[in-house]
């Protein structure tokens, strides 16, 4: 998450704002064929990885299912996007952009980070990850000097994430020794029909956060996106620990399903959250002046708006992507979403409508919409009998 960053004054100001706007914009569109690729397994399959990687048989079973799945997908999304850029009007003329940008799909299923987070072995994640993004990052420098080297940005990552998938399925099928294996179409049933719910929960996650660089895009130009962009990446990196520290805890608790350990880390994330949110406020417009330079400070302010997420995201993460999915209530967590999706898309007409719509009024909604998430993640949890913050002995393990 820092290597993006330690880009971003480079080639902001080698590209200009509104090439890097429509990288980013490019990107954004992209980003929903990752969640469609995805379909959730990052939840999921972790979870059953975890459950099962002490029965071999049925842990191939698992990751085969898993590929098998992904594969398909990943070709009808290359199906939808060529049909889609005959829609895009800011795609035309840039279509082997869009092409290229699909090198994130492609990462997405050829790297199986819910195999290495449900044996947690994250030691695999951290070094393979490190060494495609120090060739991104080296490649970076030596190959971009002008607005025309644009193509090259997700030619360049492609080949990072191409090195890491390999390196990935090599330690997978090779040093762990898991068989792939054809499934009937009975079980890769199962795993569409137990994981559908995720997906349209990330898909609807996904509205809310990555659309708005492309309504930012499609309504106020590339420039406005660049401004949102820098602001996202810097909340983004600061939020990366709490992210990190519910993959991580994640496969223990869809295991054993300790709410005593649940509230202890639930306490731990909060403070760690309350003290970035601290300190990125006071540092925002010191590093937005170092990334981006004096032209940017617009995106100092949306970096504040949209840091103060932090919290409901802490809480959120605990209620409704650890707690909920460990017992298994995969409908209440999809609600969860679809009415936090159903607010935003209210939200974004009303200030359509009311012509307000603009980088600010769009960040406002972004962070209202995860307050107001959060809350439903409390209270179908609590409904659930899950209330990990008043237990007793006799209820820390289900």
């Amino acid at each position: 998450m820092l290597i993006p960053l330690i880009t971003y004054p480079y080639l902001i100001r080698v590209l200009g704002k509104e090439t890097y706007g429509l990288v980013i914009f490019a990107q954004a569109i992209i980003y929903y064929f990752v969640i469609w690729v995805g379909f959730g397994f990052n939840i999921s399959a972790t979870k059953e990885v975890s459950i099962h990687r002490d029965n071999k048989e049925k842990l191939s079973e698992v990751i085969s299912s898993v590929f098998i799945i992904k594969g398909i997908l990943f070709l009808s999304a290359f199906l939808i996007l060529t049909i889609l850029l005959h829609f895009i009007p800011k795609a035309h003329g840039y279509k082997l952009l869009f092409y290229a940008t699909m090198w994130m799909a492609l990462y997405d299923l050829i790297f199986p980070i819910w195999y290495f987070q449900g044996i947690e072995r994250m030691k695999y994640i951290t070094i393979i990850t490190l060494l495609s993004r120090l060739t991104f990052l080296s490649l970076i420098f030596i190959l971009i000097h002008s607005p025309n080297d644009y193509l090259l940005i997700p030619i360049i990552n492609g080949i990072g994430a191409l090195l890491a998938g390999i390196t990935a399925l090599y330690i997978v099928f090779n040093i762990h020794k898991n068989i792939f294996k054809l499934q009937p179409i009975s079980t890769l049933k199962y795993y569409i029909v137990d994981s559908f719910p995720i997906f349209v929960s990330n898909l609807s996650t996904t509205l809310y956060l990555t659309s708005n660089k492309v309504i930012l895009g499609a309504f106020l130009g590339m420039g406005e996106v660049a401004y949102y962009d820098l602001a996202e990446k810097l909340s983004t990196f600061l939020k990366t620990p709490i992210q990190l520290i519910g993959q991580t805890i994640y496969p223990k608790i869809a295991k054993s399903r300790d709410q005593t350990f649940i509230k202890k880390s639930f306490f731990y994330t909060l403070a760690i959250a309350g003290t970035i949110l601290i300190i990125g406020m006071v540092s925002a417009n010191e590093v937005i002046s170092i990334l981006g330079g004096k032209n940017m400070q617009v995106s100092g302010t949306i970096f504040r708006i949209l840091l103060i997420s932090i919290i409901p995201v802490s809480v959120s993460m605990f209620y409704a992507n650890i707690a909920l999915i460990s017992w298994g209530y995969n409908k209440e967590y999809f609600k969860v979403r679809i009415y936090a999706n159903g607010l935003y898309l209210a939200g974004i007409t009303m200030l359509y409508i009311c012509q307000v719509l603009s980088i600010y009024s769009v960040s406002f909604l972004s962070v209202f919409i995860e307050f107001f998430a959060s809350y439903l993640s409390i209270y179908f949890s609590v409904r659930k009998s899950i209330n990990f913050l008043i237990i007793s002995k006799q209820t820390k393990r289900y």
